[in-house]
């Protein structure tokens, strides 16, 4: 009897021990660790593979599948991880991949229209407020990949990005404003709300017109995935738009206007998430806006036990 509990106890530690090097393999071997991400889009393009940021590229497997790539980067002694372009159409990887490596902070960003018009071209935006007109990328995780297995995670997005990270992007995009004689004639808007259209295409001036009566201050294409992707992980984000055009019907433009403002934009918006990272790194273990919005209670009739 007494063999056979030892027996028992041996596989148990056993089959223990093969789930966590299961859970771990994921995770390759001498992986560099960071706690901040940063999703790069139109409003960085490629300008960060123009630095000495990044030390390592790699990638992870999920759940869901392969992650892109994953550039590890340091600012000034702050590690990072940089994403390009939202993750090339691996949205759901990408963000897995991200919760899996430990990545509590995030910073994304985007060129976008304006809608209304006192946003004009070159004004960067700290947007605070997003309606969703997603309708082929996942609503949702399944829940295998959660850490707890109990947790329902249907997120409150109310306010719909982190405070804190918003609060130092509006100051340094201040910051770098008043130090750039470029910049100095646009403005720097607290507040706007992204309207994320379908993508694949530009918008119709019917659309928009709808966008503005429904309240949009702005349209682009993919930062409000990230925005319920990392809430609904648990993963604090806000996000910096650039305006690059007028929408549809609100001013005349052509693609040449876009030629001329990658190369304006690109570097200054690089500066203002590089000098980010120290404050936002200095939030760690601060209470958060999103704690407690984002696990749904049991659903169950019975009266929970004090």
């Amino acid at each position: 009897m007494f063999v056979r509990v030892l027996k028992n106890i041996a596989a148990v530690i056993l089959f223990s021990s093969c789930i966590v090097s299961a859970a771990s393999a994921a995770i390759p071997e001498g992986t560099p660790k960071a706690r901040i991400a940063v999703l790069g889009g139109t409003f960085l393009n490629d300008i960060i593979f123009s630095s000495n940021l990044i030390k390592k590229e790699f990638t992870i497997e999920t759940k869901l599948g392969t992650s892109p790539k994953i550039y590890y980067a340091e600012y000034e002694g702050i590690p990072f991880y940089y994403v390009h372009n939202h993750g090339d159409g691996k949205w759901q990887e990408t963000w897995v991949a991200l919760y899996d490596l430990g990545v509590e902070e995030a910073i994304g960003g985007a060129t976008a229209g304006a809608i209304n018009k006192k946003m004009g071209v070159y004004d960067y935006i700290v947007a605070d407020d997003l309606i969703d007109m997603n309708i082929d990328r996942a609503l949702s995780f399944p829940k295998s990949i959660y850490r707890d297995p109990n947790a329902i995670p249907l997120p409150r997005l109310t306010p719909a990005m982190d405070t804190d990270i918003r609060n130092i992007l509006l100051e340094q995009t201040k910051k770098a404003f008043a130090a750039d004689a470029n910049f100095k004639k646009h403005k720097v808007h607290d507040g706007g709300v992204i309207v994320q259209a379908r993508g694949g295409r530009f918008e119709t001036v019917a659309e928009i017109k709808a966008f503005a009566q429904w309240g949009g201050d702005l349209v682009t294409m993919s930062v409000g995935t990230e925005i319920v992707y990392a809430r609904q992980l648990g993963i604090n984000y806000a996000t910096l738009i650039v305006v690059s055009n007028p929408a549809e019907g609100m001013g005349t433009w052509d693609f040449s206007l876009m030629e001329e403002l990658y190369p304006r934009i690109n570097p200054l918006s690089l500066k203002i998430v590089l000098e980010s990272l120290k404050p936002v790194a200095a939030l760690k273990g601060k209470p958060r806006v999103s704690d407690g919005l984002i696990n749904h209670p049991e659903m169950t009739s019975k009266k929970k036990e004090k």
